[in-house]
């Protein structure tokens, strides 16, 4: 019996862009308990916390692309974690992103 070789693609997912109150991201710092500090596009930096949903789907590490959307009460501190870019999705949006996150 031989296997029948079958070639698969690769998965191509949607590229995600930061909607409305939601801003590009970059991980810093991994604090531990689901929680690490990024630099925002605004140039601050944030606690950033997975929430419950993503908690055990979304794994970061330092200089991940993220996209955060900071609370509403103090907006200076802390974001929620919304979407982390695969490392070939990056490479696809390194030209929409501002002066302000540095990745490398």
């Amino acid at each position: 019996m031989t296997k029948s070789s079958k070639q698969s693609k690769p998965i191509s997912r949607k590229i995600r862009f930061p909607r409305r109150d939601e801003m590009w991201a970059v991980v810093t710092e991994m604090s531990g308990g689901s929680r690490m500090r990024a630099l925002c596009a605004d140039g601050k930096t944030r606690m950033i916390r997975i929430g419950g949903k993503l908690k055990k789907r979304v794994w970061c590490r330092e200089r991940d692309l993220i996209i955060v959307k900071p609370w509403v009460v103090q907006t200076d501190e802390k974001a929620d974690l919304v979407y982390r870019y695969l490392p070939t999705e990056r490479n696809r949006v390194l030209h929409r992103l501002p002066e302000e996150i540095n990745i490398w």
